[in-house]
């Protein structure tokens, strides 16, 4: 089940997404995009992202194999390193962006 140290990547992803996905509505404002959606869209891109990037060869290594990231990392070194809370940061703010430019195109 989860932990408090499985949710904290989780959290990470959702508020990086979320940042990213209203920053592009703040800044593409001819779209006329709602915010709370805006926020909502990032969200599901940060997760997807970064769910995507712990399954990519040379990418998993910067968000800590995502899946077992809990596991892994926390009884190895006893807590997320830097490193892994930057890259999962990174590739939720990314993902959140990314989702939120197809939606606006679309």
């Amino acid at each position: 089940m989860f932990t408090a140290g499985s949710i904290i990547p989780i959290i990470i992803e959702m508020v990086c997404g979320a940042a990213g996905g209203m920053a592009v509505a703040h800044w593409a404002r001819g779209l006329r995009l709602v915010l709370p959606r805006s926020a909502l869209t990032g969200i599901i891109g940060g997760l997807a992202l970064t769910w995507l990037a712990g399954r990519t060869p040379g990418v998993s290594r910067f968000v800590g194999h995502v899946e077992r990231a809990a596991d892994a990392t926390v009884q190895a070194v006893g807590g997320y390193t830097p490193e892994i809370l930057v890259g999962i940061g990174i590739a939720g703010l990314l993902g959140g962006v990314l989702l939120m430019v197809i939606a606006g195109l679309v």
